[in-house]
């Protein structure tokens, strides 16, 4: 990976020489890096003093962990760990190197081992919000609503209103109290709040998600629209507005907007979906990129893209065994809504009904005993 990316930095270098462009003034913008090309530059270079060394390491990998959330990265986090150094094995370590730790194995899906990570930071500070919105995170990830109720009650006391609401809500959909949660978290906009427009960015997400799952196209995509005005190029509310435009028949409208924004396998996964439902041109050429890109993961033993897999067998592959036997290894694993959609869609497709019992029953759940 890190030839990769010296590759691409000579490359960068090799095209200024041979066009050397002066431009007319100091404020013309030349180019715009890439998020993980930036993190990589703006690195704190590590320090000898040890009381300093874990601070400066964990924000480089913090940097990447951000510039990989961003842009859907995978090798960002791959620099996060290598960021960190020692302190990756280190033990003991400080919170802080912890719960950086649990973000890492969390994108790997390495749910258990993030969530020992995040469990032994609560231990020595029982106030780190970050920790708290972590567990949460995992725990709904994994479909454990009553656990993460619990860190999101947490969050409300220590972190800004709004972020406490966002996950709040986020959980009581989770629950199938979609209603409320929406409640909540409308009221929470309109609250002023000190949250940095990332975070806002989140909360209107969360919100498109909750309207979308209740059966409000419209009321939903404004939600999306308005986190995507917050935070331009972010790749899950990108993904979720691709969704919602699916889902309504707008599959054109899907390609105008993702663009040329297909780097991430999540949007070409969509931009791929749309185009064999519109017939598009390029529709062959954008499954067989799709498809490398699965098998490049497939060879590293990435179990992390299994939703979007199962979605390209379903809905671009065409093979329904294929995308059920992926969309039963993805719900074995992670219990959101799509995740439960996904299976339904896929056992139907199969018409194999007792598969799809999983996914019913857990939509079923009972959900009528919230803790206060």
């Amino acid at each position: 990976m890190a030839a990769t990316i010296a590759a691409t930095m000579f490359c960068f270098a090799a095209r200024a020489r041979a066009a050397a462009h002066v431009p007319a003034r100091d404020d013309i913008v030349l180019a715009t890096l890439p998020p993980l090309l930036l993190a990589m530059r703006t690195a704190p270079a590590p320090q000898a003093d040890t009381a300093r060394a874990w601070r400066d390491a964990v924000a480089a990998a913090r940097g990447y962990i951000e510039a990989g959330r961003s842009s859907s990265d995978p090798r960002a986090y791959g620099y996060a760990q290598a960021a960190l150094g020692p302190w990756w094995s280190a033990d003991p370590a400080p919170p802080e190197v912890l719960v950086t730790r649990a973000r890492i194995l969390q994108f790997r899906h390495e749910f258990a081992a993030a969530l020992t990570q995040l469990e032994a930071a609560l231990r020595a500070d029982p106030f780190a919000a970050d920790a708290w919105l972590l567990t949460a995170s995992i725990a709904q990830t994994q479909g454990h609503a009553q656990a993460a109720r619990s860190a999101c009650l947490n969050l409300l006391r220590l972190a800004d209103g709004l972020v406490g609401a966002t996950c709040s809500a986020a959980n009581a959909a989770l629950e199938g109290r979609g209603e409320q949660g929406q409640a909540l978290l409308e009221r929470a906009l309109n609250v002023p709040s000190a949250v940095t427009p990332a975070q806002r960015a989140w909360a209107w997400t969360v919100l498109g998600e909750i309207r979308a799952q209740r059966g409000a196209a419209a009321p939903a995509e404004a939600a999306l629209r308005e986190a995507l005005r917050l935070s331009p190029g972010e790749v899950y509310p990108l993904a979720a507005l691709a969704d919602l435009l699916l889902d309504g028949g707008r599959a054109g409208e899907v390609r105008a907007l993702l663009g040329d924004a297909t780097r991430a396998d999540a949007l070409l996964l969509r931009a791929a979906i749309a185009a064999k439902r519109s017939g598009d041109a390029d529709a062959a050429q954008l499954r067989t990129m799709l498809g490398e890109r699965f098998a490049e993961t497939r060879a590293r033993d990435d179990a992390t893209h299994l939703r979007e897999e199962a979605r390209f067998a379903l809905e671009v592959d065409g093979d329904a065994a294929r995308a059920l036997e992926l969309a039963q290894r993805n719900f074995a694993t992670q219990k959101e809504y799509a995740d439960a959609r996904l299976l339904l869609a896929a056992a139907q497709a199969a018409g194999d009904a007792s598969a799809a019992q999983p996914a019913l029953a857990w939509l079923r759940r009972d959900t009528a005993k919230p803790t206060p």
